[in-house]
């Protein structure tokens, strides 16, 4: 009886487990830069509506001369598209006065991290002083004009 060690064609077991693996770290990484990439984005949006406002204020202020009756209703004239902006993570930013030469801007529903990253965005500008984060609630921004 004469036996034939032909060459066993398939995959083994610890074959299957290394792919798996190899997929496995793939998918994690993907969705870790999925997630930084979605904060970064609402980050940059967020930024960009607030400079939105601060133009607007600057507009309406150049207009009237006095910030003492400021609020969303007297801007939204200035503002891009009529309308207040909202931020990242949603919600309508609001606007109130602080005073003869201030306003107060309040970005809801910001969590954690993208708190303190707009934060530490925001007070490399002096104009934007103090920037207070209380997440998730918020970013509450103080503007000097």
């Amino acid at each position: 009886m004469k036996r034939s060690f032909k060459a066993v064609l398939g995959v083994t077991l610890l074959e299957i487990m290394l792919v798996l693996a190899i997929a496995a770290m793939i998918i994690v990484m993907s969705i870790r830069y999925y997630q930084s990439a979605s904060l970064n984005q609402k980050i940059a949006a967020t930024m960009n509506n607030v400079t939105g406002i601060v133009a607007a204020v600057e507009s309406y202020l150049a207009a009237t001369g006095t910030l003492q009756n400021l609020n969303a209703g007297v801007i939204q004239p200035y503002l891009p598209g009529g309308v207040m902006p909202s931020s990242g993570w949603g919600g309508a930013m609001t606007i109130a006065a602080g005073g003869a030469n201030a306003y107060t801007i309040t970005v809801p529903s910001v969590p954690t991290l993208g708190c303190t990253q707009l934060r530490s965005l925001l007070i490399q500008n002096t104009k934007f002083a103090p920037v207070t984060c209380v997440a998730p609630s918020g970013l509450t921004i103080l503007v000097t004009e």
